[in-house]
């Protein structure tokens, strides 16, 4: 039997840390502590026990399906368990070629609920996704919820995560706001290297993208959004309809979570990227507040401007007239050669979707061409084909890179042969 037992639920204050068993074949998905938490900037020990079980099982319930394993618990939420069906069969819908089964055993269900104290909470990273649903839902009054789940066995100082809360506290104390803080291990509990070995050529995706990241940066905030009573959790969308993608955070998947009265929804899914682009620059003209600043980089403390993110969002703006220094982009003087620099090193790495992107800044370029503050970008950036360039990119890099390691290695093939036979 493939089983993962929660042995052990502690709550201390402000924090619940899970330890597990696991039995079977899928050892090898998980280190060694078998050790799941969450820490938050609420007292959550009077929560119930029923609703801290939301985040275990749905950080480990895709893992379970793809494994036909069992999610064994002493009791959880009704709501959620219920809707856990309705989650699994969206992920089978998304990935036709891995059968979905396993299951989630329980001794008791509880039928929690509330009567809603607040409208609205929402994921926040301060991105353009997040501060475009921002600015549709900002009258609910959202709660903002920001989550750091890259610790290891404890809380480790991040200078990154450091840089974002300040800015997302910075961010709610202006607009009148209150933040939830989440610290987690929820990205590094797993062996992830193992899961995407055997299962990343099926799934065509990773684990992290593919199946896991959505059930955990929502289900991290389900204990608070208890706690207080809000009826909805947003989460804005990274992808818009229309464009068929493979990702954990769905509207198919995301709007069918449900806990006590608490429910979720897949915001901004009728809007491109580009789209949003337009929403953000269009609030930043009418109120020119300084909050519409975009923290896009999660990686770096501030915007780099160099990374394939932060230029992608530096274009986005550009296309809509407005210079990019406004948003929090510190970009070089000459913007056309930094951007067609970096398209020369990096756009071999492009994927179908980052192109896309891309492509709908450009069309939006040439739609505006003439309130484009940078006109030396316009000589050749509307003409740019990204597809056949990293094509080209791609060969390029194959005969460079390529062919002189492969004879390096033969190279040291037969000088060990030599030295064996000398």
């Amino acid at each position: 039997m493939k089983l993962i037992n929660l042995d052990k639920l502690v709550v201390t204050n402000n924090r619940v840390d899970y330890y597990f068993s696991v039995e079977g074949k899928i050892k090898k998905y998980f280190k060694k502590s078998k050790h799941l938490f969450f820490e938050f900037n609420y007292d959550i020990s009077k929560t119930p026990t029923s609703i801290l079980t939301i985040p275990f099982v749905a950080n480990l319930a895709p893992l379970a399906w793809i494994t036909d394993s069992i999610i064994k618990v002493n009791e959880i939420d009704y709501s959620f368990y219920k809707c856990l069906d309705k989650i699994k069969l969206a992920y089978q819908n998304m990935f036709p070629g891995v059968s979905f089964k396993g299951s989630v055993s329980t001794d008791y269900t509880e039928k929690n609920s509330f009567d809603p104290e607040h409208e609205a909470a929402q994921m926040f990273s301060g991105g353009l996704d997040a501060l475009s649903t921002f600015i549709k839902i900002k009258d609910e009054k959202p709660f903002l919820i920001t989550e750091y789940g890259w610790h290891e066995e404890r809380i480790q100082k991040s200078e990154v995560w450091e840089s974002d809360k300040d800015h997302v506290i910075k961010f709610a104390n202006i607009n009148g706001l209150k933040n939830i803080l989440i610290d987690s291990n929820y990205g590094s509990f797993l062996n992830v290297q193992n899961i995407d070995h055997d299962f990343l050529k099926k799934l065509g995706d990773s684990w992290w993208h593919g199946l896991h990241h959505g059930l955990a940066i929502i289900s991290a905030a389900i204990p608070i959004a208890y706690l207080l009573k809000i009826k909805r959790i947003y989460i804005a969308a990274s992808f818009f309809k229309g464009y068929k993608t493979k990702c954990a955070s769905d509207p198919t998947i995301d709007n069918e979570i449900k806990f006590a009265s608490g429910e979720v929804f897949h915001h901004g899914y009728d809007m491109n990227r580009q789209e949003k682009v337009k929403v953000v620059v269009d609030y930043y003209r009418k109120t020119r507040n300084p909050i519409s600043t975009l923290r896009v980089c999660f990686k770096n403390e501030e915007n780099c401007c160099k990374c394939e993110k932060c230029v992608r969002t530096i274009i986005g703006i550009v296309a809509e007239g407005e210079n990019p220094q406004a948003f929090g982009f510190n970009i070089p003087h000459n913007l056309s050669n930094h951007i067609l620099n970096f398209l020369e090193v990096n756009i071999k790495f492009f994927t179908p979707s980052k192109i896309m992107q891309w492509n709908l800044a450009i069309k939006r370029m040439e739609e505006n061409r003439g309130n484009i503050i940078y006109k030396e970008l316009l000589e050749w950036i509307l003409d740019y084909d990204f597809s056949t360039q990293r094509k080209k990119s791609l060969i390029k890099y194959r005969v460079t890179k390529f062919f002189p390691i492969i004879k390096r290695r033969l190279s040291t093939r037969f000088n060990r042969i030599f030295v064996e036979k000398s």
